[in-house]
This record gives C-alpha cells, structure tokens and sequence, in this order.
C-alpha cells in the first residue's frame, strides 16, 4: 500500500474511531440532558399543586372534587402549540393523590390507580420522608424510552402530613427534541468528517509530495540521469535534499573520476603500444623512408592521444553539468558557417564538398556558443572522415518545422550505419571503423553531442539518409 494511503486511512480509522465515540456520547448525554430539563419542572408543578391542594383540606382530609373538575376540563381542552417543529395537542403531565396512608384517592390518568396502596412507591415512600420523592419506572422492560417519571411533594396541614401529589410525565414526551439534537449532530458530524477527510487528504499530498520527488530524483541520479536535487518541503525535507544533492556530488565526482581514470587508460594502450613499438625501431642507420614512416607514426599516435584527452576533458565537464552554466542569444545559421569555413581546407584536400543549404537570414536561439561550437564542429568532422574523396556533405539549418524550434542537418555520401549499431551510437567511447582511414575513432564525439543537446533541451538523432550515407540532426526544442 502506497504511504499516502497508508496515512490516509490511518488517520480515517483514529478520526472515525474518535468520532463514533464522540457521537455515541454526545447522543447518550443528550437522553439524559433532556432528562434532567423534564424533571426540573415537573419538581415545579408537583409542589405548585401540592400547596393549590392544602387549600382544599377539611377537617384532615383532603377534598379532591376541584381538583377532579379542573383536571377533566384541562384536558378536555383543543388546542395547538408550535415548538419549534414539534406540534403539541394533548397534556402529557398526569397528577395522582394519596391520603396519609399512602391510598390513591385521586388518579387524573381515568383513575385507573385509585384505591391502590402506593406507599412503597419511591416517590411517595421518600416524600412521605421529608426527602426528596422521586421515581423513574419503565412502562414497556424492553424499552428504554417507555419510562416515566415521577416526582411527588408533601400535602400538609398545622404541619402534619396528610398525603402526597404526584406529577409524572412519560420521557418520550421530551424524544422529539432529543432526536432532532441527535439528527443535528449526525449531520455535523458528517459534514465535519468529510472536511476532515478532505483536508486531511491535502495535508497528505503537501507533506508526501516533497518526498515523492525527492524519491524520484534519486532514482534518477541512480539510472545515471544528470538531475540536480532541488531543495523542497517543510525545513526537514529540505536539509534532506540538500544532503542528497551533497551526496550526489560526492558520488558523481567519484564516478567520473573513476570512469575516466579506466576509460582513459583504456584507450591510450593502443596508441602508447605503437609509439612505444615505433619509438624502439626507430635506428638512426635505418633507411629514411623506413624511419620517416615510424616517426609519422608517432605523430600521429600523439596526436590521436591528444584528440583524445581533449575530447574526454570535454565530455567529462558538459556531463557534469545539470545546467547550462552559460546561455545566449545565438545566430545558429551564423555559427553552422562559420564552422563550416573552418572544414574548408581539410574537406578540399580530401576533395569532399561542403555545401550549405536552409535558411539564408538569422536562426536565433538561447545557449552556451562555446559548446555548440564542439557539438557542430563534431557533427561536421564525422561526416566529413566518413565521407568518400570526392563525396558531399550538406549542411541545412531550419528555423521550425518538426515540431522543433530549430534544426541543423548534417547528410554525407558515407556508408551509412549498420544496423547492430544504430542504437549505440552515442554510447561513451562506442565507434566504428572509418573505411576511408581504415582506423576507428575515440566514440567521445557523439557522446558529446548528445550531452550537449539534452542540456539545451533538445535532442540529437542520426540515421541512415533515403539515399544512402548518414544524416546526422541537432533538434533545438
């Protein structure tokens, strides 16, 4: 599971969890709110009757005919209350009466109680006390919302107790406030655990999104991709990503001194090997010919070690870079012929034609001019080695067109590429045998030309042409 789900739901679960706990204790604390507000009144009446009921005592007994009358025509009333969206019809208040002996002599609920002995009732047993005469009796066992509740208060005379008023009121008459508070905090809570939800998701992404990249840019630096590590997130993640771009300096630098050190040793054993052997046969008493041959030799081995080095000291600071450290407005038309006049004489000699073609006015880019100075001189240089004497090579500069900005498009008259070689290149120190000189190149050039272009955002493609020989193309995006 990917951490960002792993997180999400984590945090759903311990929300979900805290809600459903909060939920199910707010909705029991709203029962027993709602409880406590029925009760408090009804202490009210049961004591407010009470003392209305001592006015009708005679003689040490309580008289209940009034009270009996105005209970009947109390309830006997229509009419209407709007509490908020609860309708209200009927009285729910019922009262019951007990002499000194704790005998219902009066029941206002059709005297269905009357003649019954209540005096081990809690609310008449505690008020027949002096304490407080409450009571709470469930209608229905099973249901919790079938309780009634009775508060009673003291009927006295000079004193002395002579019965007891009981008020009660049955809970569901208070439940369609209690469920429109709990139908309340439902929506609430339902609303606030999709906010929840929905910002805890952002929070999420800004806080893993950092190291996604993060993650992503080391993968690229351990596929080779020259990528620098931007500083990113919170202050933490971003002394991560700088001890990552160190780290990855540190390891790049090892790497190229590494690489070089082999690649370079590597290639200088054949030409070191056949000065050394020249350098050893080399007698002054030989014949001229036979020496002057050997010391062309050298020169030349030298001069190819050189080529060499340079090229490698090259390649090694362009694929170094993340970035161009240069960048400039350049007329790449201008640069291409002015490339091109400096391969005149060597492309004379051999009897190869540089010709020009393309855009005739200005090519105007941004980058570095020293490094597309090397890419095209490189570029030019193949195809003028690969070239037959007497062959051709057209150079076009394009502005647009193929979904590229601009284009340079080297096309020789060589033999072109063979297949096991097309995707390779421009692989490090990768070549082919030039047939025209019968030796092989450094395979630095190419791979030059290729670091080149990705740093100016562009790509560097070659192919064999329709007719024959290589087309070589710089893609400038």
């Amino acid at each position: 599971m990917r951490i960002t789900l792993l997180i999400v739901a984590g945090f759903l679960v311990i929300a979900g969890s805290g809600f459903f706990i909060l939920m199910r204790t707010i909705s029991e604390d709203i029962e027993r709110q709602y409880s406590q507000a029925s009760e408090e009144p009804l202490v009210d009446f049961a004591h407010l009757f009470a003392g209305l009921l001592e006015q009708d005592v005679r003689e040490g007994k309580i008289d209940v005919t009034r009270f009996r009358e105005g209970f009947r025509e109390a309830y006997g009333r229509e009419f209407l209350a709007k509490i908020y969206q609860l309708e209200k019809s009927k009285i729910h208040t019922q009262v019951y009466i007990t002499d000194e002996n704790g005998i219902v002599i009066y029941d206002s609920d059709g005297g269905r109680r009357e003649g019954q002995d209540y005096s081990r009732y809690n609310d008449v047993y505690l008020a027949r006390k002096g304490e407080y005469g409450v009571r709470a009796s469930r209608e229905n066992p099973d249901d919790s919302r079938s309780t009634v509740f009775y508060i009673a208060a003291p009927i006295h005379q000079d004193d002395e107790l002579i019965g007891t008023l009981t008020v009660s009121r049955p809970e569901k008459a208070m439940a369609p406030f209690a469920e429109e508070s709990k139908d309340l905090v439902i929506r609430w809570s339902i609303r606030t655990g999709v906010i929840v939800f929905l910002v805890a998701a952002l929070w999420a992404y800004l806080v893993l999104h950092p190291i996604r990249s993060l993650t992503r840019h080391a993968l690229n630096i351990a596929g080779g991709e020259q990528t620098t590590v931007p500083e990113t997130g919170v202050a933490e993640l971003r002394s991560l990503s700088r001890a990552l771009e160190k780290m990855r300096a540190e390891l790049e630098g090892r790497h190229y001194v590494e690489t070089y050190v082999r690649a370079l040793t590597h290639e200088l054993k054949s030409p070191l090997a056949a000065i050394r052997g020249a350098a050893e046969l080399v007698d002054e008493h030989m014949p001229e010919e036979k020496r002057r041959r050997f010391l062309d030799l050298i020169l030349a081995e030298t001069t190819r070690s050189e080529d060499m080095v340079r090229r490698l000291v090259q390649l090694a600071a362009i694929e170094s870079r993340t970035d161009l450290a240069t960048r400039e407005r350049i007329d790449l038309a201008a640069l291409v012929r002015e490339e091109a006049a400096e391969f005149a004489p060597s492309a004379t000699t051999r009897g190869v034609e540089v010709v020009l073609s393309g855009s005739a006015g200005a090519v105007t880019i941004s980058g570095d001019p020293l490094m597309l100075r090397i890419a095209v001189r490189n570029v030019l240089q193949n195809a003028i080695d690969f070239s037959p004497d007497g062959g051709r090579v057209v150079i076009e500069v394009t502005e647009g067109g193929g979904g590229a900005a601009a284009a340079v498009r080297v096309i020789d008259q060589g033999p072109g590429l063979p297949d096991y070689a097309k995707d390779r290149v421009f692989d490090r120190f990768y070549s082919l045998k030039n047939e025209v000189t019968g030796r092989k190149g450094s395979g630095i050039g190419l791979s030059f030309v290729k670091a080149a272009m990705e740093l100016h955002g562009g790509t560097a493609t070659l192919e064999n042409g329709e007719g024959g020989g290589a087309v070589a193309g710089l893609w400038f995006g």
